[in-house]
């Protein structure tokens, strides 16, 4: 079975003897019919014995999977030949499938609100990178609520500021737990 591509140029290419006539003014065609009546005709040229017939692309014209029969029609001294005969299929050359798996949607998230008791809420001098802390949170869009989601962000968000501020960086784990009540 012959392939024929929706998205890619080729040349149909063969060698032709031919006895007791002259190459000189013969004609090389490639007729295409597909089984649901689209027929197409694509012309080339014999020089040397070689047969050559340029296949444009199919995109637009035939779709994927059309079959057909394929051959090839050589006219010599006014005499019509079929040397070639074939079935073809279109197909694509060059794809890229994806298999989607299913969506999963999580179950509906839990919303848990909790006021900080006084031995929570946190000491002033633990105050400068909680306030720097949460208004760089807030600059990025890193909120209550997207938290878990953009974990990664505020992470590099955290290591960032204590690597900018080490003179905070002793306070680090206390900074962390008390930064989630000044989220929004």
């Amino acid at each position: 079975m012959y392939s024929l591509y929706t998205d890619k140029h080729e040349d149909f290419i063969c060698e032709v003897q031919i006895k007791n006539a002259s190459l000189k003014g013969s004609k090389a065609r490639l007729v295409v019919e597909s089984a649901d009546g689209i027929n197409l005709i694509f012309n080339g040229k014999i020089e040397n014995g070689k047969c050559n017939i340029p296949i444009r692309r199919l995109k637009g014209l035939l779709e994927e999977n059309t079959r057909g029969t394929i051959l090839l029609e050589i006219i010599v001294e006014d005499t019509y030949f079929t040397p070639w005969k074939d079935n073809f299929i279109v197909e694509e050359h060059t794809s890229v499938k994806v298999k989607l798996d299913e969506q999963r949607h999580p179950a509906k998230p839990s919303v848990i609100v909790k006021v900080p008791s006084k031995s929570q809420l946190p000491k002033k001098n633990e105050m400068v990178p909680l306030i720097e802390l949460s208004r760089l949170c807030e600059k990025f869009n890193i909120k209550k609520a997207n938290i878990i989601k953009r974990k990664n962000d505020f992470r590099q968000l955290v290591n960032e500021y204590f690597r900018y501020n080490p003179e905070f960086i002793s306070q680090k784990t206390k900074v962390l737990q008390s930064i989630k009540h000044l989220l929004k």
